[in-house]
């Protein structure tokens, strides 16, 4: 992360500097700073099963609460035109984090350069190109939705990546290719109960299709990233596992070996698009997460969602789902009476990351002003048994539930 807080702290700089200047000079408007928020508010109606907006909130909502942290946020952004051709950036997002700090405040941080009408390169902080919304996840009022499905958005907790993308872009058949190939690194946190794992990914490399036409667009994007840490919680079991004797666990050294989630690669990839047609627009996300390690299950994700337009209000429904395969121990050999305790916590690990529900959501968007709009959305999610891990249960027990989530958001940008 030394990158990010360096290039970080030269960008603060460097606006620092311009606004001496900007100061000084009343024509100047090189620098230009512009924000967003969103005020959201979540009620849901289980006492098991916890909503969350992504793996890597510590939160949770419950029963007979009301919470405001899951979806508001506040961010400002600074863009820096240095010359015709070379621009910087940077984005500060404030929301709640389990670590807060000035580095995971940070969601941008970049210098570009414009080499010409069709290549460009950022250095720096920037978003990884994973979904269809990847530019622009953060800022609520840019989409109607009250949240972007987290069946796909949610289980990705990587919100920005420290390295380098090189963008080529062509005129074509009435719209615009666009490529782009990135490479970096990351960290992240994510949340298991009451535990923090930070998890760090490295050699990142990623590629991003696109074409945009005039009402419709279409993605389709690879990554693959390799673990760079062994979280706490894999080291724990393993540990554990290495410690029982051969009696009660023949090979299980080989086992606790299949564990280790450092060095291992993971893949995302994706297709999605965007169609508008007078007052409809349709939209849908299919996605894959694809592992080399054993505790990361292949994992389908996806969402098709339609609006209607009418003046200054919008209505809309989504389908989404995620689905992973569940893991059961049986490892032969292995006296589970007297090693239950073990098996429970190696069956809990191998299926952390494991994601099984659907959700519908039916919603209306009302835009109050040019620059600032409300939305209202009904989820009704159905976890299956084996549970997801875009909700903390409560209990020991992953029993399936039908659950009812409402979210209102005030989201605004200025």
């Amino acid at each position: 992360m030394l990158l990010a807080q360096c290039l970080s702290l030269l960008c603060l700089s460097l606006f620092v500097v311009a606004t001496h200047v900007s100061a000084s000079d009343s024509g100047n408007e090189k620098l230009q700073f512009s924000g967003f928020a969103t005020l959201g508010a979540v009620v849901s109606d289980s006492d098991h099963h916890g909503y969350r907006k992504n793996v890597g909130s510590d939160g949770a909502v419950y029963s007979g609460e009301v919470d405001f942290k899951q979806h508001s946020l506040l961010g400002l952004q600074a863009d820096w035109s240095i010359s015709s051709n070379f621009d910087a950036v940077y984005q500060g997002v404030l929301r709640d984090l389990p670590e807060p700090s000035f580095d995971r405040y940070t969601t941008l941080a970049f210098l570009r350069y414009e080499v010409n009408t069709n290549w460009s390169v950022r250095l720096g902080r920037t978003a990884p190109d994973l979904f269809l919304l990847t530019e622009y996840r953060d800022v609520d009022f840019s989409y109607i939705w009250a949240t972007a499905p987290n069946e796909v958005y949610g289980i990705i907790p990587y919100r920005s990546i420290d390295g380098l993308d090189v963008t080529y872009q062509q005129r074509g058949l009435g719209g615009v290719f666009k490529t782009k190939f990135f490479t970096g690194a990351s960290e992240t946190e994510i949340s298991a109960s009451s535990v923090v794992e930070k998890i760090k990914i490295e050699d990142i490399i990623g590629i991003a299709l696109s074409f945009d036409h005039f009402n419709w667009i279409v993605h389709a994007k690879h990554t693959q990233v390799t673990i760079a840490n062994e979280p706490q919680s894999n080291a724990f079991v393993i540990d554990s596992i290495s410690q029982v004797p051969d009696f009660l666990w023949p090979n299980s050294q080989v086992f606790s070996e299949s564990l280790q989630m450092i060095e291992e690669d993971v893949e995302y990839s994706s297709v999605s698009g965007q169609y508008q047609l007078k007052n409809w627009l349709a939209s849908a996300e299919l996605s894959r997460i694809n592992s080399a390690s054993e505790v990361i299950p292949k994992i389908i994700s996806g969402y098709a969602a339609l609006s209607y337009q009418l003046d200054a209000h919008q209505f809309y429904g989504i389908y989404a789902f995620t689905d992973s395969k569940i893991y059961v121990f049986d490892q032969p050999g292995v006296n589970e009476v007297v090693l239950e305790e073990l098996v429970h916590g190696i069956t809990g690990l191998m299926n952390f990351y494991s994601a099984n529900q659907q959700t519908i959501s039916l919603g209306w968007r009302w835009d109050i002003t040019n620059v600032l709009a409300s939305s209202l959305q009904w989820n009704y999610t159905k976890i299956e048994e084996s549970g997801s891990v875009l909700w903390p249960n409560s209990t020991d027990h992953n029993e399936a539930e039908e659950i009812n989530t409402f979210l209102l958001t005030l989201s605004m940008v200025f």
